[in-house]
């Protein structure tokens, strides 16, 4: 059997440097040369649905190793780490368009995609429908608009996420709020979203998933005064697992801002806690509260 080096993304970073199309169809050309008709031990059948359902990304890298048949027959980009920065996709540093590539991706590790205003804040869209799976286990992203429908790709393998300004669109052009993200998110331990789409319903319908129920962290950046804060207290009072950060936001009103300390004190002049205290910070806290609720959130 022929052996050949995986189709990995550094492999491919290394063997199309060039952006000539006839460069990379010759060397497509070159490596078709090499590929022999095999004799397995096994039926046909058997070696073709292997080539076609790999099931961890490790064993198809073994098996392209071994023989060129299985890329042929299946050809993926294994990528470990994806990274997107000024409208661009890249790997290791380096510029790299799935989209030109006729092939699947395979990304097994972290995904992280920032924009800002003069770039593409909707760059998942061209690349979705090249993903053979996604098994990222950390997901970062900065400045997106995706639609829901997308999302759902890539954050059910995400241990660690990490949303800022993200917005999650439906189908039918509205905002997902909070917990509708949350909910896909099904193998999470650490969340954190800055700016998060938020309503009255919010702290109620994410107490219903059970997803939310095992997560270590939780944490809040600037999320408006619509949040229900009493039945988030309310829950925080039985929570025995999770540690919540909630830093809102500075245009919280005076209303909202005196719950938020009346909270704070109560957690404060508590002797013996029976649960999980959070860290809640907003502008106008008194500092020395802050720091005491810290010291308790710490050491619980």
């Amino acid at each position: 059997m022929d052996s050949s080096n995986p189709p990995c993304a550094t492999f491919l970073n290394r063997k199309c440097k060039a952006e000539d199309s006839t460069m990379v169809i010759s060397k497509r050309a070159r490596f078709y040369a090499k590929y022999y008709q095999q004799n397995f031990s096994m039926p046909d059948s058997i070696i073709f649905y292997v080539a076609k359902n790999p099931k961890t990304a490790e064993l198809y890298l073994k098996m392209v190793k071994t023989c060129k048949y299985f890329f042929v027959k299946n050809p993926i980009i294994i990528i470990p780490n994806l990274y997107a920065s000024g409208g661009k996709w890249r790997v290791n540093g380096k510029p790299l368009d799935l989209t030109k590539y006729n092939c699947k991706c395979w990304i097994t590790d972290r995904i992280h995609a920032s924009a800002n205003e003069f770039v593409d804040k909707n760059i998942f869209s061209p690349i979705i429908p090249k993903l053979y799976q996604c098994g990222a286990k950390s997901l970062y992203l900065t400045d997106q608009i995706i639609s829901y429908h997308n999302l759902s790709f890539i954050i059910s393998s995400a241990e660690s996420i990490i949303f800022n300004n993200v917005i999650v669109k439906h189908a039918d052009g509205s905002d997902a709020p909070l917990e509708d993200t949350v909910a896909i998110a099904i193998k999470a331990c650490q969340i954190s979203f800055t700016k998060p789409t938020i309503t009255p319903k919010t702290m109620k319908e994410l107490t219903k998933l059970p997803i939310f129920l095992k997560l270590d962290n939780f944490v809040l950046f600037n999320p408006s005064e619509v949040f229900d804060i009493d039945a988030f207290y309310s829950y925080m009072k039985k929570n025995l697992h999770t540690k919540f950060f909630l830093n809102f936001d500075e245009q919280i009103i005076d209303a909202f801002k005196n719950r938020l300390e009346t909270i704070v004190d109560e957690i404060l002049e508590t002797k013996q806690l029976n649960y999980k205290p959070p860290l809640i910070n907003f502008t106008e806290l008194d500092f020395e509260k802050y720091v005491k609720l810290r010291q308790i959130y710490n050491s619980h």
